[in-house]
């Protein structure tokens, strides 16, 4: 990843670059989390790594997000200009797990048949993903949330599959969800219903981690890798946060509704103008996926609240990213999968309390 920096811990930016893969620069962070302790003999910093299921940046998708810019991008660094790797959830994901493009690891959609998840996936690059060398360096790895879209389905090793690396397991099986859905538990099969206190998927996500934090060993560091729903479909927001944004619409800037006639010609297929039916179904998709993010708002304030009660906040480093971007209304209607630079834009946040976080000398991280 090439770009900009901006927050508390930039001292240095660079307007231009090459845009490579957020994932690796993601993977470069996290073993210097590693290794910078190992010559000290001081005990490594623990890694909080927070992955959002298609959140934009261009069309504001941080803007509900107040809590976690507060407590993480400004207080730390914010990659303004950074990439993923593909606008696809499962080969982006692919490429977190390992810091591999997709022409390497060979996941090329969300199908089985495009290796999510798959058999060969497992054999291969999931085997030397990055949770095992964390788990050889003694740290307690705890994942919850959606991992792969075809993950827990029966032609892909069922939900007894837990891939090598992580001590706690609590996987979502299959795509994102927010109720009625299953997990795989520690290779356990869960069933989960409709009620907000007990199976809402992101308040669920959030409750686990800290019971992790609470049963944890002291004496070695900890890794945690929580993935919610938001603001994925099928945006169901938590019951208090459902009125929210009421009269906010899909932005009407760049290329919304435009005639995609001498593009592409996956960009020439909708109907222009849009139905009034199209804009309604739109508005209210923005609506709600921003009221789904007030949830990991929550979740990014009540995590940080738990460091400091059990005194690890000054040796934590803390990631907020998403695997893609998302577009409404700009030449495809709405979805996250095309190659357009919008729909590959994140902007990552990190903190680590205690000490800053500082860009290389020319401000950017490449791959």
């Amino acid at each position: 990843m090439a770009g900009q920096w901006s927050g508390a811990g930039a001292t240095r930016s660079r307007q231009t670059g090459r845009p490579a893969a957020a994932a690796l620069a993601l993977l470069t962070l996290l073993t210097c989390c590693v290794r910078c302790a190992e010559p000290t003999g001081i005990k490594p910093s623990n890694i909080i790594l927070i992955l959002a299921d298609d959140q934009d940046v261009e069309l504001g998708g941080m803007t509900p997000m107040k809590k976690t810019k507060a407590l993480i991008g400004d207080a730390g660094a914010t990659f303004v200009n950074a990439f993923t790797v593909t606008p696809l959830c499962c080969p982006s994901r692919s490429s977190i797990l390992t810091g591999q493009y997709p022409h390497n690891h060979e996941v090329r959609n969300n199908s089985l048949s495009g290796n999510c998840s798959s058999s060969l996936w497992q054999k291969g690059p999931e085997s030397e993903a990055f949770p095992i060398y964390l788990n050889k360096q003694k740290y307690q790895t705890f994942f919850a949330g959606k991992y792969l879209n075809q993950y827990g389905k029966k032609d892909g090793g069922d939900v007894s599959h837990v891939p090598p690396g992580w001590d706690q397991w609590h996987a979502l099986v299959g795509n994102s969800q927010y109720y009625n859905y299953t997990l795989s538990v520690n290779g356990k099969e869960e069933k989960h219903g409709d009620s907000y206190e007990k199976d809402y998927f992101t308040d669920l996500i959030t409750n686990r981690s800290l019971h992790f934090l609470d049963d944890r060993s002291p004496q070695h560091p900890f890794f945690l890798m929580l993935s919610p729903p938001a603001p994925h479909s099928p945006w169901t927001a938590a019951p208090q946060y459902q009125k929210e944004f009421n009269t906010v619409k899909a932005p009407r800037d760049g290329s919304f509704d435009k005639p995609g006639k001498d593009k592409h010609w996956l960009l020439r297929q909708p109907v222009n103008p849009m139905p009034n039916s199209s804009l309604n179904f739109l508005d209210d998709a923005f609506r709600k996926r921003w009221q789904t993010l007030l949830s990991v708002d929550d979740m990014v304030e009540t995590l940080l609240k738990k460091l400091e009660s059990i005194k690890e906040l000054n040796n934590t480093y803390i990631f907020y990213t998403s695997d893609n971007g998302y577009h409404t209304g700009s030449s495809l209607k709405h979805r996250p999968c095309s190659h357009h630079s919008g729909h590959l834009r994140g902007q990552p946040v990190c903190r680590e309390h205690g000490r800053p976080v500082l860009p290389p000398p020319d401000g950017s991280l490449s791959a």
